[in-house]
């Protein structure tokens, strides 16, 4: 609601970075002690036959290495966003080897967690799996090949934050929708909670680039960078 680049704009916006900084941190921390000790994470208070241990273990692993893989898709769209803009002027300083081994290892995370998803017939596993691979490719593609538009960082900074709130709100509703609504949770209808950011943010980031596109009287000029037959015919 406020005026982009005004003052209540950026204070607001450095509160959300702040908040959802400690979310990414805690989310590592909690998905690598749920990987490596599951059963301490977890309290057990009955003991459990080998096979129940087994079956115990792998679904804790396998949702610690879900969590990693939200709280990296969160990671690198908030990177991408805040040094889109900061580095606007030498967009090139942006391609760090950090922020090159980030996108691959959350386009290598999408994967790694549909072939999880496959294996073990999980549908919120295999639906969530392409934003991954989405954001990743989008954010090592503008990395790679540098600004084709001169508006470049405004619509990478609206399409990485909202992809933070993607993710973001996708743990919330899995988490906190299980408490809040716990006998939706128990239906087919939690399966809600895994989609519905995915369902609404992926589509907000393409309608509000495209709005701004047009805005700034771009759409031609990037369908004409990212098409060698238009730019030839032009």
């Amino acid at each position: 609601m406020a005026r982009k680049g005004g003052r209540t704009h950026i204070r607001a916006g450095w509160v959300y970075v702040v908040c959802m900084s400690v979310v990414v941190v805690t989310a590592f921390a909690m998905s690598g002690l749920a990987f490596t000790i599951p059963v301490a994470v977890r309290q057990i208070s009955r003991p459990l036959s080998p096979a129940d241990l087994s079956h115990f273990l792998r679904v804790q692993r396998v949702f610690a290495t879900f969590l990693a893989y939200l709280a990296s898709v969160t990671l690198a769209s908030g990177w991408q966003g805040i040094w889109a803009i900061e580095t606007k002027r030498e967009p090139k300083t942006m391609r760090t080897p950090f922020s090159l081994a980030l996108n691959l290892a959350v386009l290598l995370g999408g994967l790694t967690v549909l072939v999880l998803g496959i294996k073990y017939r999980s549908g919120p596993l295999i639906g969530l799996s392409p934003i991954g691979p989405l954001i990743g490719i989008g954010n090592l593609r503008y990395l790679l090949r540098g600004p084709q538009t001169r508006m470049h960082w405004w619509y990478v900074h609206l399409g990485s934050m909202i992809g933070t709130g993607i993710a973001g709100y996708t743990a919330f509703l899995v988490f906190g929708g299980s408490r809040l609504f716990p006998s939706v949770a128990r239906s087919q209808l939690y399966t809600i909670f895994w989609v519905l950011p995915t369902l609404i943010g992926v589509p907000a980031i393409f309608m509000t680039v495209a709005y701004y596109q047009r805005k700034f009287n771009e759409t031609r000029r990037a369908s004409a960078v990212s098409s060698p037959r238009v730019q030839m015919n032009t």
